[in-house]
């Protein structure tokens, strides 16, 4: 695995760390990385996510707010997802630790040597996920997260586009006093990769900051069913079922149920939405 940190903007490297043999200049390869990425933003109006290239699987992640590139290469028998999910473990450590950095001063002050004791978190990440033994259930696990991810953004369409303000902050104020009660419990209190599960009424529900690797993968499952099944019992109690059918219905969750069954199905999660979503 290869990793480059790079100021999205000048393409300076912040950070690189090679845990692959190598000839390649890494300060080149910093700067063509940038320029590719510039490329993909003025031609496809967005950033790169992945490519192959040069023998080796790339992906990436644009940080447009801290305008940060994190870029990770692997070879082609390391599966995008897990490549991308380790990339992200990586990009939320950094931002997490030099957040202040940015919010300081609106930039970082050019000073790479500051980022260097990181180097480490690196490469005890990296050694952690050598000791992983089944990467298999951890690309599952990153779609399990993805699809949970995806009917909550449902879900908050339903809220913020189809209710009226009485019903919608009738709702939410379930939702958090939902939540907060979650946040109260004791497996929270003991699991701290829990407080990863995030909610504001403004923000609604966050979970993509979960750590794949460290945390409990069958807790982080069940505790996201409760959620979700607990926000659908506040649905109904509010609009009613078949408002309820309507509803989901026409921000296209049915479809979405559909559409990705053969995946709900090798995650066995088809029959918790069959049963919370169409047998209400």
């Amino acid at each position: 695995m290869i990793i480059w940190i790079l100021d999205s903007e000048s393409g300076i490297k912040l950070l690189y760390r090679s845990f692959l043999k190598t000839d390649a200049d890494e300060d080149i390869v910093s700067g063509f990385l940038t320029a590719f990425n510039h490329f993909s933003m003025i031609e496809f109006k967005e950033s790169l996510d992945s490519i192959e290239m040069g023998g080796l699987r790339w992906v990436y992640i644009l940080e447009q707010d801290y305008q940060l590139l994190f870029v990770a290469a692997d070879t082609k028998h390391i599966k995008t997802e897990i490549l991308k999910a380790r990339l992200n473990v990586i990009k939320n450590a950094f931002i997490k630790k030099f957040k202040p950095i940015w919010k300081k001063n609106g930039h970082w002050d050019g000073n790479i040597n500051r980022f260097q004791p990181f180097l480490k978190e690196i490469e005890d990440y990296y050694n952690h996920w050598g000791e992983v033994e089944n990467l298999a259930q951890m690309a599952d696990f990153f779609d399990i997260l993805g699809i949970f991810q995806k009917v909550l953004i449902q879900i908050r369409n339903i809220i913020e586009k189809k209710m009226y303000s009485k019903s919608k902050k009738m709702v939410l104020n379930k939702i958090e006093y939902m939540y907060n009660e979650f946040k109260a419990g004791e497996e929270f209190k003991k699991n701290p990769e829990l407080e990863n599960i995030s909610f504001t009424k403004d923000s609604w529900f966050n979970i993509i900051d979960i750590d794949l690797i460290k945390c409990d993968m069958e807790l982080v499952i069940s505790s996201l069913k409760s959620i979700l099944s607990q926000i659908i019992n506040i649905l109904k109690e509010v609009k009613g079922n078949n408002l309820c059918f309507k509803y989901f219905s026409e921000v296209n969750i049915y479809a979405y149920i559909f559409n990705n069954m053969r995946l709900l199905k090798d995650l066995n999660l088809d029959t918790f939405f069959f049963e919370h979503f169409l047998l209400l």
